[in-house]
């Protein structure tokens, strides 16, 4: 199940998932923190195998605007390399109540959406980079990553508060994070 219309049609009656990003990893980091957790969803990416469990979550990964707008869901989130001049039809399809989890630097763009979301802004982390790997400076304390992904370390603040959609919170999110690569 691939195409837009077969996904909107299997997920009438579920919470739909938008995952807006061009980096694969966004989307590995949030199924690695859902499966650490037994957190079930069914999760169609733009490329690659569909996982359909029967979850009462679909989680859609894509960077087409088309299809992200399209897609109508109830929880979003933006990553930091998406362009800003491309988030309004997305954002106007947003369900009613729903969440968009998105970069603080698109706040002009995200306030001048007329439906009703509820509106999580996010920042990149402080981090430095030790040798291939990062280290997140956090209000826990330092936490080495096995990744050395930057863009994955400049969303991992939006995919923490996208993660507690599901009922991750923090304290539990960093721990099946500092085992991804």
């Amino acid at each position: 199940m691939t195409d837009i219309s077969e996904i909107l049609s299997y997920s009438k009656n579920k919470t739909r998932v938008l995952l807006y990003t061009s980096h694969p990893s966004v989307a590995k980091l949030v199924m690695a923190v859902l499966n650490f957790y037994s957190k079930e969803a069914d999760f169609f990416p733009v490329n690659g195998t569909s996982r359909n469990n029967g979850s009462d979550f679909v989680i859609f990964d894509t960077s087409d605007l088309q299809n992200a707008a399209a897609f109508q869901p109830n929880i979003v989130l933006i990553s930091e390399e998406i362009n800003p001049d491309q988030l309004l039809s997305v954002l106007q399809n947003i369900t009613p109540g729903g969440v968009l989890v998105y970069p603080e630097k698109f706040a002009v763009v995200v306030e001048s959406a007329e439906n009703y979301f509820r509106k999580l802004p996010f920042t990149v982390s402080e981090f430095k980079k030790s040798n291939d790997h990062f280290v997140l400076n956090t209000e826990m304390g330092s936490i080495p990553l096995l990744s050395g992904d930057e863009n994955l370390i400049q969303n991992i603040e939006g995919i923490k508060l996208l993660c507690q959609q599901f009922g991750v919170m923090e304290e539990e999110f960093y721990e099946p994070v500092m085992s991804f690569e």
